[in-house]
């Protein structure tokens, strides 16, 4: 905002009011602090004078009252005190003697009071000396000297010079501010309305550049930047012109790309639908694949369940020779045809991403001897030698998954028997590296069979791969075993990989990484295989929940020689209704049945127990899903235990043995009447 002559009105926080508070501040506090240090050194100086006047008197008294006081002279005592008290500053003297006081005056405004009283009064300067007399003491002259006076002519003094000091402040102040107003303020503000006149865009503003200190310097820059902003001012405009006619010609070229990249854009997304199309698609093959497998897994475990029953029910009747290698012959295939199964299964998990692995203490030993011992019986068969050893820097108690090890093992371990006909088959394990926490294990079979050539064992490890077609008419198998153990060892944090000489045998390695730090944690029990004699099942009163007649036969048989009693109901309805007429020790549950599933019949049951204030029977699902996924929903659902089908004779009498003798430990609850 301007004034109507163009000029700036002036504002409160300008530079000409600053200054002049400043200078006021800084010249004030300077006349002050000297005012007050020459306060305080007369004061000084008239407290000194006073003291020694103080002084004085007492001197005085200690040379002319001793021939007094030791003439005990009455009259000279109080001659010597009245003379004391001509002098308007003292306020109380006191000649004492050791037994009396001898002559003691004080002002009329102080009469009746003792020499304490003036000690301990900071009005008054007060003495006491000693009168001495042939060096013995004799008697005391006691003083008080009023400092009345003293303040009075202080604080005249003090009001005198502060008065002097607010002129004298105000004399300089007036005159730096005239001076600073001619010589700097004045100047500057012209050069500040120039600046704006400038700023404002009035580059022909008059600017006074003839002054010789900084203030000229400064004007003759600001002259200097506004020639330098007029040349600016014409060169943004040529910039100007040649950016608009630039920004036409841009703007062409972008209708242009815009076009075109809309036409790419329409195929792009084209290409984009295409392609989700298309994951949709292999999302719902793989959905379907699974599906599949499932289905193809339970659809088969069913029968199988009864065939493998069967199997292992003749195996234990007497057999002649012919029909003992007969029933060999078809357990042994439907054990194959098992094992084919879960490969496909274990690859289809893996390909998924749906397969995780456990982590718990185990001890190695019990996995080398339970997997060599399985070995052995096949090596045996084809007179082949078979040995297992540990190197003793390898850690006895590591941290992992023991099932896949066990697995991946098996794997290796049985084609290493499968391809050597003669010989033998050696598997040794030893300490690769460690940290102190965790253990890199290398396991190595060596078998003197076959061998595999060069250019084959890149592929081996391939699903649905060997090393020629000719293997699988000669030796059999689907080649899943070394791709689910490849797969296997990566998800340990390991690598798997061969060398073999044709003719003279193969040696497999693999690396793969245990938890080995000594914590509080200690290494599970080593599992004992259950003991084959029926006797040692507890009498249970047993209720299965089964649609199949096949199934639930072959259970049946199994138990035959048992003390165990068991009924049957062939749909999820039906078994409920037995069970809660009680006196049930444990159910078998089938999962797929008519009318009610076995999940839906495991949570009615639970639902009707808790109700009823009952204890939970004991529940095992017998399911021919074979899928983690399958196992957990039994488990949520609310059995026991999970046993997938086909279901062998002595998993199944091991289960019933530890969910028996589970029951029987828990406290006595309610029973099912």
């Amino acid at each position: 905002m301007t004034t109507h002559n163009g000029a700036r009105p002036p504002r409160a926080d300008s530079l000409s009011r600053r200054a002049k508070l400043a200078q006021l501040a800084f010249i004030s506090a300077i006349v002050l602090v000297f005012s007050c240090a020459l306060i305080l050194f007369n004061a000084y100086r008239l407290h000194v004078r006073l003291s020694e006047r103080a002084d004085s008197i007492a001197h005085l008294a200690r040379t002319s009252l001793a021939s007094a006081v030791w003439q005990v002279d009455y009259a000279s005592a109080r001659d010597f005190i009245d003379a004391v008290l001509q002098d308007d500053t003292v306020a109380f003297a006191q000649v004492v003697t050791g037994r009396e006081v001898m002559a003691a005056k004080s002002r009329p405004r102080f009469t009746g009071h003792d020499f304490d009283y003036f000690t301990k009064d900071r009005r008054f300067i007060t003495k006491s000396v000693e009168i001495r007399k042939y060096g013995d003491w004799i008697g005391s002259f006691n003083l008080a000297v009023t400092t009345e006076g003293y303040v009075q002519e202080m604080a005249m003094y003090v009001g005198l010079t502060l008065a002097l000091a607010l002129l004298l402040i105000l004399t300089l102040t007036l005159a730096a501010v005239r001076y600073m107003r001619k010589h700097f303020l004045a100047p500057l503000m012209d050069l500040e309305e120039s600046a704006t006149t400038i700023a404002d865009g009035n580059l022909d503003a008059p600017i006074d550049t003839s002054a010789s200190n900084e203030l000229g310097s400064l004007a003759r820059a600001i002259d200097d930047m506004r020639q330098s902003v007029r040349h600016l001012i014409h060169d943004l405009q040529e910039a100007n012109t040649k950016l608009q006619n630039h920004q036409n010609l841009l703007e062409s070229k972008v209708k242009e790309r815009t076009e075109e990249l809309n036409r790419k854009n329409e195929s792009l997304n084209g290409a984009l639908e295409q392609v989700r199309r298309a994951k949709k698609a292999a999302e719902m093959a793989n959905a379907a694949k699974s599906s599949f497998l499932a289905s193809m897994s339970h659809e088969i475990r069913t029968p199988m369940n009864a065939i493998l029953g069967m199997a292992d029910i003749l195996w234990e009747t007497e057999l002649s020779q012919d029909q003992a290698r007969y029933v060999d012959v078809f357990r042994t295939a439907g054990e194959n045809l098992l094992e084919i199964l879960d490969d496909i299964l274990d690859l289809s998990k893996i390909e998924a991403g749906h397969l995780t692995l456990e982590k718990t203490w185990f001890q190695l030993s019990d996995i080398l001897d339970r997997t060599c011992g399985v070995i052995q019986g096949k090596a045996s068969k084809k007179g082949l030698g078979l040995s297992c050893a540990s190197a003793p820097e390898v850690p006895a108690r590591i941290n992992g998954d023991p099932t896949r090890l066990r697995q991946i093992l098996f794997n290796l371990l049985g084609n290493a028997i499968k391809f050597t006909d003669k010989g033998s088959v050696a598997l040794n394990v030893d300490l690769a590296s460690g940290d102190g926490e965790t253990a890199l294990l290398h396991f190595s079979i060596t078998d003197t069979g076959v061998g595999v050539s060069g250019d084959k064992l890149g592929a081996i490890f391939d699903a649905f791969t060997q090393a020629d077609s000719s293997t699988t008419r000669q030796f059999g198998g689907t080649g899943l075993g070394l791709a689910i153990s490849k797969e296997l060892v990566h998800m340990m944090g390991g690598r798997i990989w061969a060398e073999s000489t044709p003719g003279k045998g193969s040696i497999f390695h693999f690396t793969a990484r245990f938890g080995a730090a000594a914590g509080s944690e200690t290494a599970p029990p080593p599992v004992e295989n259950p003991p084959e004699d029926e006797a040692l099942l507890p009498p249970l009163n047993i209720l299965m929940f089964e649609d199949s007649r096949y199934n639930a036969f072959v259970t049946q048989t199994y138990l035959e020689s048992t003390p165990c009693t068991m009924t049957v109901a062939e749909d999820g309805a039906t078994g409920v209704e037995l069970f809660k007429k009680g006196g049930w020790d444990l159910v078998l549950m089938d999962i797929q049945m008519p009318v009610m599933d076995g999940f839906e019949a495991t949570r009615i049951i639970r639902e009707w127990e808790r109700e009823q204030g009952l204890d939970p029977v004991p529940v095992v699902a017998m399911t021919a899903f074979a899928m983690d996924e399958d196992a957990r929903r039994c488990l949520r659902a609310g059995a026991d235990s999970h046993l997938p089908k086909p279901v062998k004779k002595s998993t199944l009498f091991e289960t019933l043995r530890k969910l028996a003798a589970g029951r029987s430990a828990r406290p006595k609850g309610n029973d099912h009447a």
